[in-house]
């Protein structure tokens, strides 16, 4: 029954993380027909990692739209995974794969968390006022 509500609560979320894996991991000739700029995966990484941020948030507040003791700790739990998820990733990158780590990149994912954060703290009353969580 709990794997059942994860999924149907997390469905959205699971999607970005399965995306942000297959970028992740897969060889960099898969890229190469695209065109780019410089540090261009810089700006993906703040991009994709402040997306999968923002919509965790966004799930969990769906997901738990009353109880309140759950929502710092989840809120908590919304950042980590992200910061957990790009810095595993940056570890297996070049032990396992035909790509580098980097710390760059890895700053590139933390900015982004920190932005989603912010965004949503500071839009949280509107995003209140479009869905359904804390209305009375």
């Amino acid at each position: 029954m709990k794997l059942k509500f994860f999924f149907s609560n997390y469905w959205r979320s699971l999607i970005v993380i399965g995306c942000i894996l297959y970028l992740s991991f897969a060889p960099p000739s898969t890229f190469k027909g695209i065109p780019t700029f410089n540090n261009e995966d810089k700006l993906v990484h703040f991009l994709m990692y402040a997306g999968l941020s923002c919509l965790l948030i966004f799930d969990f507040r769906l997901a738990n739209n009353k109880n309140k003791t759950k929502s710092v700790v989840g809120f908590m739990l919304c950042l980590l995974f992200p910061v957990l998820l790009g810095g595993s990733i940056e570890i297996l990158q070049p032990l396992y794969f035909e790509r580098g780590g980097s710390w760059f990149d890895l700053s590139a994912n933390l900015t982004g968390i920190i932005a989603a954060w912010v965004f949503m703290h500071v839009f949280q009353g509107l995003i209140n006022k479009i869905f359904v969580w804390n209305k009375k």
